[in-house]
Order: C-alpha cells, then structure tokens, then sequence
C-alpha cells in the first residue's frame, strides 16, 4: 500500500543545548561513538520508504553540522538537504516543508510528511513503518504513549487543584505523519492566526481536521537533559547486544 505514496522526512534540528548544560547544540554529543544527530538521521535513511530528507539546522550551524554528518548520505545513496531554521521549531517546521512544498522530485501526487526531532536518536524501523502505515490510512498521525506518573494540575503557586484521570493522557512523541497539502495549509492558517504550538499534530487539531494516536515506545525519549544521553547509550549497548548471534 505505501507503494502508492511518496515520503518526505523533515528534521528539525535548530534547537540548543540549555537543559544539557553544554555550551553546543545537544545533537552534535557523542552517543556510542557517533553524534545523536548521526543515529537519528539513519532509520530514515536506512528505510526504502523515504524519499527525501530535509534538515532544518541554524545557518550558523551548517558548516559544523555538515562536516559532522559528511558522507553518512552516501552510505545510503541518499541526499541529505539542508534548510536554514527559524527563530521557533514551528517556523524550521514551515521552512523544511516549504522545500518539500517546491521540490520537482516527486512522481506520484498522494505525498507523505514525516516530521522528526532531531534529538530522538532512538526511533526503530518498525516504528517508522507502522507510523508510516498509519499516515496514509488516516492523514494525521501522532505517535504517543500512556503516562505511567499520576498527574496533578497546579496554581501559580504550586498547590494543587485537581489530579486528572490518568487513563485519559498520553505523552507525544515523534515521528508525527501527515498528508504533505493538509500540513502546508494548516501551517499557512496558523501562521496567520499568530499562534505558535510545540507540535505539529497540535497545529492540524486547531484546524479541525482529527489526529490518530498510534502507542509508540517509551525507548523513543528525547535528549534533554544529562540523564537522558545515559540511558540512550545504555538502551543501544543493549540492542546491539541483542543482535549479536550467542549473546
């Protein structure tokens, strides 16, 4: 079925590094041996899904993101685009989407948009697919997981007024897919509304237009904080291990 349907990847990947403490952007740490940004961009290169990808990076980031990553396209027979990114995630988003948007490379007119953060490093080919799979079925596609923390809402000054039904809540995550005209147009309403969200599935339900959550996993974090680099070196020692015959 994905036969009929073509993928463009968009990366957003102009973020900083404030909560890790580091004076660089967080996806340029080293992981295992290799920067956070070179096991992100893999899966998507590594999946004959994929048509293109589109990285959003800051320009002043370019040359060092380029030289780090050089050569990594090759391997897959894959180009890598770069995109300048914005002041906001939200506006690299629309940047990223505006090359896709203008591309000449497309064959087919149903197109997919899979928008990834760059610092999820953690994202499995399975998931991908089943993500994908879930896109052209119904458009908008969220991938999340149910919260296993209680939940307390809170006043200004931290006392609480009410504990929410857990059941109800999940955390998102990405890869977030949509039809690639249905993200143009809401982008181009919210745009002009003014508002900004922290994601995109949140951009398609101000528009109207209803999102499908699909579970993900909970290995799929994002790089944060310190804390969250160990424990993404300890789930990837333990896939390796995994997949090593004896072991």
């Amino acid at each position: 079925m994905l036969e009929s349907v073509e993928v463009g990847a968009v990366i957003p990947a102009a973020g900083s590094g404030k909560r890790m403490n580091v004076s660089v952007n967080k996806i340029m740490l080293p992981l295992l041996g290799r920067s956070v940004l070179e096991h992100t961009l893999e899966v998507f290169l590594a999946s004959d899904l994929i048509k293109i990808l589109v990285l959003v990076v800051k320009t002043d980031e370019k040359d060092g993101v380029y030289h780090q990553i050089r050569g990594i396209d090759n391997k897959y027979g894959k180009k890598i685009v770069f995109v300048d990114g914005g002041a906001e995630r939200q506006e690299s988003v629309v940047n990223g989407l505006e090359y896709l948007r203008r591309w000449t490379g497309w064959k087919v007119r149903k197109r997919l948009v899979v928008i990834h953060d760059a610092a999820r490093p953690l994202l499995t080919k399975e998931l991908l697919r089943q993500s994908l799979m879930a896109g052209l079925d119904y458009g908008a596609v969220g991938i999340g997981v149910p919260l296993k923390d209680t939940i307390k809402q809170v006043d200004s000054e931290g006392i609480v007024v009410a504990t929410p039904d857990r059941s109800k809540f999940w955390g998102i995550k990405t890869p977030q897919i949509f039809d690639l005209d249905l993200l143009l147009e809401c982008y181009q309403k919210v745009n002009e509304s003014g508002l900004l969200f922290t994601d995109d599935c949140g951009v398609v339900e101000y528009c109207g237009h209803p999102v499908k959550l699909i579970p993900g996993s909970y290995e799929n974090l994002k790089i944060t904080t310190p804390e969250d680099l160990i424990l993404a070196e300890a789930i990837l020692r333990r896939r390796e291990n995994a997949d090593r015959p004896g072991i």
